[in-house]
């Protein structure tokens, strides 16, 4: 042993009858930096019919025997611990997230066409996006029918037309788990939709 502590004053901190044991323990807290000893005979053979044994005593430097303690605390706790930590606690998103499938792109498109509400977006998570687009899509269906605005099929074509290309792209974020923020994806499909009006309207008045 090493250290300013004189041996004759090391404390003990645990029994135990078995050799075996004994060398455990002590190369467990010498792992973990502690100064250890085994007082006793290790050597000792035990008779199969005999009822009493060696004790063994593990005793520690007075400087290490903090640190003993812990360590010795760790071999049987089921907590949390800085020698033996339980294993980390999963997140549920994470935990959710190996189960979530991927999905097509390719199906995020003929979506869009089938489902012409932002079939395509919702499809891919994208739901603000989805939203939006739908929202425009909508609007423009019952400029058609309502107003008999003949020319808003045009701007209902082009949103169908944004969110089949749009949730193609999106599928791939989603796939990556790279989705932006709903903030962002409202903001491109305003865009989108203002737009889409918009070049309506021009052309109409050509």
């Amino acid at each position: 042993m090493t250290g300013g502590d004189d041996e004759g004053d090391w404390i003990e901190v645990r029994r135990v009858t078995d050799s075996i044991g004994a060398d455990m323990i002590r190369d467990f807290l010498h792992e973990h930096d502690v100064r250890v000893a085994i007082r006793g005979n290790p050597q000792a053979t035990r008779m199969t019919w005999s009822q009493t044994s060696d004790v063994l005593r593990i005793v520690v430097a007075p400087g290490d025997l903090q640190k003993a303690k812990d360590a010795l605390a760790a071999m049987t706790t089921e907590s949390s611990h800085p020698f033996r930590g339980a294993a980390p606690i999963e997140d549920d998103s994470e935990r959710a997230d190996r189960f979530v499938k991927p999905r097509s792109a390719i199906g995020a498109a003929v979506l869009a066409v089938i489902v012409p509400i932002g079939g395509g977006h919702f499809y891919a998570r994208h739901g603000a996006a989805g939203t939006v687009l739908a929202a425009g899509i909508v609007g423009a269906a019952l400029g058609m029918v309502v107003a008999g605005r003949a020319e808003l099929a045009r701007t209902w074509a082009l949103l169908v037309a944004v969110d089949m290309i749009g949730a193609f792209w999106a599928v791939r974020r989603f796939n990556a788990k790279r989705i932006p923020s709903e903030g962002t994806q409202r903001r491109w499909a305003l865009v989108a939709v203002v737009l889409a009006f918009a070049t309506t309207l021009l052309t109409a008045e050509r």
